[in-house]
C-alpha cells in the first residue's frame, strides 16, 4: 500500500492571522516537548552517575584482587602469598598486584604476586585478579570460591594464573601414563588443594571438567622438547628441527631447538597450548624434556635455556600457569633470578635420590620464594622430615605414572591426602 502524500494545501490557505495563530501553537507545543525532554534528560544523566559510580566501585573492587572470571565449578583456594614471606608470583605484562580479601587458606599467608599477560594477583591467602578465581568473597563473572592455600585460576584462557605456594601440602597426583585417563582417577577424601597432572593431548575437555568438579586443579603435560612418532601433528616437523634419537624411549627424537629451528618449533609448540591445554580448559602446563642440552651435543646450552623461557612466554600469554621441570638442578646461582619470574612452580623427579634438592631450598630459588615444589621419587622413599621441613611436596610414586584405575598404581606421599597442613 501507498502512503498518503501529506497535505499541504490547507497550510497554504491559511491567513496571515491564522498563520500567527498556527505558529504561537506551534511554539507552545515544542517548548512543552522541550521540557519534557529536558526532564527526561535529567532523569537519565542520574541514572548514569549512578551507573558510572558502580562501575567504578566493580573497578577498584577487581583491582582489589575480590573478583573472578571464568568459572569452571571447581573451588578457588588464593594465588598468592606463603608461609609469611613474599611470592614473586609470574611475570609478564599487564600483571596487577592488589590486597585480597579472598579466602582465608590453610597455610596461606601474606605476600605480593605480580600477575602474568593480564591477570593480577593479591596478598593474603585468597585470590586475586581479574579473570581468575576469587577467594571466600564472591568474586564477579562468575568467579568461584574456595578456602585454602594454592590457588585456582579461571581456565578459559582469559583469568589469572594459578601460583602455587609453599603455603599448605598440595597433593600431586602425576597421571601422564594413565591408559585412558577418566573421573574414575579421580582420588576420593582429598583434604586441601589436589592437582591431576595428565596427558594433555590425550585428555578431553570432560576429563578436565571432572578435575575441576572434584575441586581441584588440571596440568596438561606437553613434551616440549622431543618429538614422539605417536603425536598427531608429528608430521608438521621438518627433518631439519629433528634430532638424535632419545636413549630408552623407542619413537622419541630430541628436538634440534637452536636459535635458527625456534622459528619453526615454537610456532607449533603454541599451537600444541591452545590446542591441548587452553581449550579444553587446564589451569597449567607441565612441559617436559627442557634440558636436552645434557643429554646430546647436538643441542646448544644458550639456545636451550632461550628456548624454554620463550615456551613459558607462550604460556603466560594464553594465560596459563607453567611449571620448570627438572632444569633447576642444571642450572646455576646466576640463572636463578632468570628463570624464577617465568616459572610458575617447580617439578622434579628424583632429588633425594640423586641429592640434588638443595636446588630448590637454595637461597633465589622457588622454596624461598613461597613457590611450590614437586618432588617425585621411583626407586628410594624421599626424606619426609626433610620435605615437610622445607615445604616441599614429595612422593615415591610408579614409574610408569599409571593412572589410579591402572594395574601397577602407585601412590605414597609424604603428607597424606586426608592432611592439609604440615
Amino acid at each position: 500500500m501507498q502512503r498518503q502524500p501529506p497535505c499541504v494545501g490547507a497550510t497554504q490557505r491559511l491567513s496571515s492571522a491564522n498563520r500567527r495563530l498556527a505558529a504561537e501553537a506551534s511554539l507552545r507545543a515544542l517548548a512543552r516537548w522541550s521540557g519534557l525532554a529536558w526532564r527526561l534528560l535529567q532523569r537519565l544523566r542520574m541514572r548514569l552517575s549512578c551507573w558510572c559510580a558502580w562501575g567504578v566501585a566493580v573497578m577498584a573492587a577487581t583491582t582489589m584482587g575480590c573478583s573472578g572470571s571464568p568459572s569452571n565449578g571447581h573451588d578457588s583456594v588464593g594465588l598468592s602469598g606463603d608461609d609469611g614471606g613474599s611470592s614473586s608470583g609470574g611475570s609478564g605484562s599487564g600483571g596487577h598486584s592488589g590486597s585480597s580479601s579472598g579466602g582465608s587458606g590453610s597455610g596461606g599467608s601474606s605476600g605480593s604476586s605480580s600477575g602474568s599477560s593480564g591477570g593480577s594477583s593479591g596478598s593474603g591467602s585468597g585470590s586475586s585478579s581479574s579473570g581468575g578465581s576469587s577467594g571466600s568473597s564472591s568474586g564477579s563473572s562468575g568467579g568461584s570460591s574456595g578456602s585454602s592455600s594454592g590457588g585456582s585460576p579461571g581456565s578459559d584462557g582469559g583469568g589469572a594464573l594459578w601460583l602455587p605456594t609453599t603455603g599448605a601440602p598440595i597433593h600431586f597426583h602425576w597421571m601422564i601414563g594413565a591408559s585412558t585417563f577418566s573421573a574414575a582417577d579421580i582420588l576420593p577424601d582429598q583434604d586441601g588443594l589436589a592437582v591431576y597432572d595428565i596427558d594433555g593431548q590425550g585428555a578431553t575437555a570432560a576429563d578436565v571438567a571432572a578435575i575441576h568438579a572434584a575441586g581441584a586443579i588440571a596440568v596438561c603435560y606437553v613434551d616440549v622438547g622431543t618429538l614422539e612418532n605417536f603425536r598427531p601433528d608429528y608430521s608438521q616437523f621438518p627433518s631439519s628441527v629433528i634430532g638424535p634419537p632419545v636413549a630408552g624411549w623407542p619413537g622419541e627424537n630430541w628436538l634440534l631447538v637452536s636459535a635458527a629451528n625456534q622459528s619453526v618449533i615454537l610456532p607449533l609448540m603454541q599451537a600444541r597450548f591452545q590446542q591441548w591445554c587452553m581449550a579444553k580448559g587446564f589451569d597449567a602446563i607441565e612441559p617436559d624434556n627442557l634440558d636436552g642440552w645434557t643429554n646430546t651435543s647436538d643441542i646448544d646450552q644458550t639456545d636451550n635455556l632461550s628456548y624454554d623461557l620463550a615456551i613459558a612466554q607462550l604460556a603466560h600469554a594464553l594465560p596459563l600457569s607453567i611449571g620448570l621441570k627438572n632444569l633447576m638442578t642444571d642450572l646455576d646461582a646466576s640463572q636463578y633470578a632468570t628463570f624464577l619470574p617465568q616459572f610458575d612452580w617447580a617439578l622434579n623427579e628424583q632429588c633425594y635420590e640423586y641429592s640434588e634438592c638443595d636446588a630448590y631450598t637454595a637461597a633465589g630459588s622457588f622454596i624461598p620464594a613461597g613457590k611450590a615444589v614437586f618432588d617425585v621419587e621411583y626407586n628410594v622413599s624421599p626424606d619426609c622430615s626433610d620435605a615437610d621441613q622445607n615445604h616441599m611436596n614429595a612422593q615415591l610414586t610408579d614409574l610408569d605414572l599409571v593412572g589410579a584405575t591402572d594395574s601397577g598404581y602407585q601412590y605414597t606421599p609424604c603428607v597424606p591426602d586426608s592432611q592439609s597442613t604440615w
